[in-house]
């Protein structure tokens, strides 16, 4: 077995080590007076352990008298990451947002601090606004030291380019989770603590809790990340989708005193999330990563009250009786009103044993994670639009060669010029015209593509070991009701889309015309990639998302 350790990190954890004075502030004894009215003392002895990792809803300590120590431990061995004095306090993201926390607090000599609890914590946050930010920032700050770094309690046993490992690798770092990842070819190679009855990789370690061979929806739940859901409860807006769109929504609807769920299927950040950086978005100008970009939307979400269920399917939503979604496992959840935001899902192309290497070899989006996979490899990119662009230049950075496969005979026609520049000048990038791919070939890995010339029919193999597919996608609509009407593709359509003519036909049961991103059903929004005839551009999903609360509270205001 092997320790892996990133070499390249996000733009956005870079630079953690300058920024000390935000990671570990002081507080004055002023602010600690505020602080008071939010928590209770509470005295330690030596040794004692505030939290330990895994603990929910861990909440917030101020130490007043003694140190309390920051502590990361992985089997027998341990490390102090960070030993908090007078005025300091121990917390991160998952000290806010209610999740396990990733590392222990342990109390070094006679101790005395300042107890906050989760919700009181948040209470802090919104009322006291400069105290507020203070927090705040050192959370992230402090988040992006434990990804740089590696710290937290959180290790992954697999084979990074297998397909199951690398499902559950993309979502931790897709929600921000630090981890080590530990390359481990056999279950019985694992340390003895970790032996497990399913022989099959990988293995997640989380704090002193083993999941062999997990789900998605395991692991989302063992860490705290996915709200959990009270079935039959009520809320005043559920968000079905976690992308920009959805998201915004969330932190518009929840700022403003609405009771608000958010349900995603995968991760938060969408499409947006795959994208190693975002450059036409308002206030960014050096640009932003999708990642970078659905955290910061996450935890604002989290911070007015949101509640956010990751790794959560909606199977039907049912409008015979208000409004009830019906979720995988058999709970559900009812809503004065839906905000649909789930966006759409990856076109795959017809490629024979396309989805036995999906996840591992195959991918639908390029960040930091995929590219480090790619290292002094050769990769090929099919697609001829902008992500396809966009993703060939930034894995020409790691990747040994990068072929772009596309159906026509060249890339003017669907590309930016400014892209197409780029790929010019990029000596390790390759255009390929009028070519497609008919098998992918490997055993546990992607090993080569087995490619066809669309104007002479000469086929090729060529060795690959990693494949990115960016044709489009399709709107993810299969759980809607016949009542809320798409076009002929499949998009929702709202309001503007719909004339008197149309509303007649679909026997329209209100007593005003639909709303602006109002579907045929009476309290039923889209907005985002899923709605017919939007921008698909990130700044307006999240315009469209913030837009819709407004409508939404017209619809509760009137509501029986």
């Amino acid at each position: 077995m092997s320790a892996e350790r990133e070499n390249d990190l996000p733009p956005w954890v870079a630079g953690v080590e300058t920024r000390m004075h935000e990671l570990d502030p002081e507080l004055t004894d002023a602010q600690i007076d505020i602080v008071r009215g939010y928590g209770e003392e509470t005295e330690f002895n030596d040794g004692d352990m505030l939290w330990s990792a895994g603990q929910r809803d861990a909440g917030l300590y101020v130490v007043l008298e003694g140190q309390v120590e920051i502590v990361d431990k992985r089997g027998e061995a341990e490390q102090v990451i960070i030993t908090h004095g007078r005025g300091h306090y121990g917390g991160e993201i998952a000290t806010m947002a209610g999740r396990a926390a990733l590392v222990g607090g342990r109390a070094r000599g006679p101790t005395r601090a300042i107890a906050i609890s989760t919700a009181r914590l948040k209470d802090l946050i919104a009322l006291e606004s400069e105290l507020g930010e203070i927090v705040l920032t050192s959370f992230i700050v402090r988040r992006m030291r434990m990804i740089a770094e590696n710290h937290g309690e959180v290790v992954l046993y697999g084979v990074a380019e297998e397909a199951g490992t690398a499902k559950i690798r993309t979502f931790l770092t897709r929600q921000g989770v630090p981890h080590q990842m530990v390359e481990t070819l056999k279950a019985i190679d694992l340390p003895n603590h970790l032996k497990c009855e399913d022989p099959d990789l990988p293995v997640l370690m989380i704090g002193g809790e083993t999941l062999c061979n997990p789900t998605i929806r395991q692991v989302a739940e063992t860490l705290g990340i996915s709200a959990e859901i009270e079935s039959g409860k009520s809320y005043d807006v559920a968000v079905i989708g976690g992308g920009p769109a959805g998201l915004a929504a969330a932190v518009y609807g929840a700022s403003e005193g609405l009771s608000v769920i958010v349900i995603e299927m995968l991760v938060t950040g969408g499409q947006a999330g795959t994208s190693s950086r975002i450059e036409n978005y308002l206030g960014f100008p050096t640009g932003i990563s999708g990642q970078g970009l659905a955290g910061r939307a996450f935890l604002q979400a989290t911070k007015f009250g949101a509640e956010i269920a990751v790794a959560r399917e909606v199977r039907k939503l049912d409008c015979r009786d208000g409004h009830i979604i019906h979720l995988d496992g058999g709970d559900t959840v009812r809503a004065g009103a839906i905000v649909l935001a789930s966006g759409a899902v990856y076109r795959q192309p017809p490629i024979e044993n396309l989805e036995v290497f999906t996840g591992g070899g195959v991918h639908y989006g390029a960040s930091y994670l995929e590219a480090q996979l790619c290292r002094q490899k050769d990769v090929a990119v099919v697609g001829g639009g902008n992500s396809a662009g966009q993703a060939a230049i930034f894995l020409s950075g790691f990747a040994r060669h990068v072929k772009i496969l596309i159906r026509g005979g060249g890339l003017e026609s669907s590309m930016s010029s400014y892209l197409i520049d780029r790929i010019n000048r990029t000596d390790n990038i390759e255009v390929v015209p009028h070519t497609t791919v008919q098998r992918a070939n490997g055993d546990t890995k992607l090993k080569s593509l087995s490619l066809k010339n669309s104007v002479d029919g000469r086929s090729e193999e060529i060795n690959i070991a990693h494949l990115f597919v960016f044709i489009g996608a399709v709107p993810a609509t299969d759980f809607l009701p016949d009542s809320v009407k798409l076009d002929d593709r499949g998009f929702v359509l709202t309001g503007d889309n719909l004339d008197a003519e149309t509303l007649k036909t679909i026997g329209w049961k209100g007593d005003r015309p639909p709303f602006h991103l109002e579907t045929t059903r009476p309290g039923i929004f889209a907005v985002g990639d899923v709605r017919s005839g939007s921008v698909k551009r990130v700044a307006s999903a999240v315009g469209e998302g913030s837009v819709c609360i407004q409508y939404v509270h017209q619809i509760l205001a009137h509501a029986d």
